[in-house]
Order: C-alpha cells, then sequence, then structure tokens
C-alpha cells in the first residue's frame, strides 16, 4: 500500500496539482478529486474479484470502500501537515466524487478534518482564490472549522467501533496514537 501512496502523490502533485497553500493563511488546500479517482479504482479491482459491478449499498463492498477511502485520506493528510493545516478540497460538480458523498459525510463525522465544498474544479477554484475579497472569505470560514474541530471533544473509542464494524484493521491502537501524537489531521 505505501508503495501505491507514493505513486498516486507523485502522479497527482506533478500533474494535476495536488495542493496549494492559501497565500498569507496557515492552510493547505489538497485536491481530493484524484484520491477519490484512486479509491475508486481501488475499490473496483478489490469487488471485480467476486462482483461485477461496484455497489454503495452493498455491505462487503461498502467495507473495501471505506478500508481504502480512510487509509488513503489520512495518509495524503499526515504526507500534507508538515507545516500548514490540510484542508480537503471536494468538488461538488464531479460526478464521481458525489457518489462518493455519503462516505465523505460519516468521515468527516468520525475524524477532525477540514473540508470545504465547492461547486467549481480545484484550477477554478485557485483562480478564484487571487481575488483578494474571495480569498479572505475562504480564510474566515476555514478558521471557523479549525476553531470548531478543535473545540469539540474528538473521542478515539467511538471510531474504534466505527473500525470493528467495518474491519478496518489497518486502524488499530497504534495508527491511533501516532495520528494522536503527531495531531496528524489537525
Amino acid at each position: 500500500m505505501q508503495m501505491e501512496l507514493e505513486s498516486l502523490t507523485k502522479h497527482t502533485h506533478l500533474s494535476l496539482g495536488l495542493s496549494y497553500r492559501l497565500p498569507d493563511t496557515f492552510f493547505k488546500i489538497v485536491n481530493f478529486t484524484p484520491i477519490l479517482r484512486f479509491v475508486h479504482n481501488q475499490a473496483v479491482a478489490k469487488t471485480s474479484e467476486f462482483d461485477s459491478e461496484l455497489k454503495h449499498n452493498n455491505t462487503q463492498h461498502k467495507k473495501y470502500i471505506f478500508h481504502y477511502f480512510i487509509y488513503y485520506t489520512c495518509e495524503i493528510l499526515k504526507k500534507y501537515n508538515k507545516k500548514y493545516k490540510p484542508v480537503i478540497f471536494f468538488d461538488t460538480t464531479n460526478e464521481l466524487n458525489l457518489s462518493y458523498r455519503s462516505f465523505l459525510d460519516v468521515f468527516s463525522k468520525k475524524f477532525p478534518v477540514i473540508i470545504l465544498q465547492e461547486a467549481c474544479t480545484f484550477s477554478s477554484f485557485k483562480k478564484r482564490v487571487k481575488c483578494d475579497g474571495y480569498r479572505e472569505e475562504v480564510c474566515v470560514v476555514l478558521t471557523r472549522k479549525l476553531k470548531k474541530n478543535q473545540s469539540k471533544s474528538f473521542y478515539f473509542n467511538k471510531l474504534q467501533y466505527f473500525c470493528k464494524k467495518y474491519e478496518l484493521t489497518f486502524l488499530d491502537k497504534t495508527y491511533f496514537n501516532d495520528i494522536r501524537n503527531k495531531l496528524s489531521l489537525l
């Protein structure tokens, strides 16, 4: 899995622009569309072993989707959390993204992450942010979301219950301690 993650970050970083630092802020916006495309391809490959198509309401398929979705999202957010606060950019005009919106909603309730949902592509967003007024508005929204996340109590035991339900074995106590110790997502 580590090799796949490196190929994802290299490929998307060079050709698609996976991240963008919001000027004059401490936020790093991470384009989620290539990550979702990668997660989708992984889930389709895994489910094609025993089914003809990926069904989001199938229990077994959900387990695979959650596994890839959470693993790669956490790893990408940890990778981009060096000096800046990572923010997931979710393009609501992309059809594939919309099919995974329910998984993103579950993820956002379980993990302390900041998600920015916009009805434009990542490249359009980067162009819009060049306008000082729009950039200030986005900065205020993101700062409010960050403060809200920091003021909420986050309990890893609820997340561990969720992981047991979907058999997410990689999310063990060691992984949670790593996230907690490094404050990887916030």
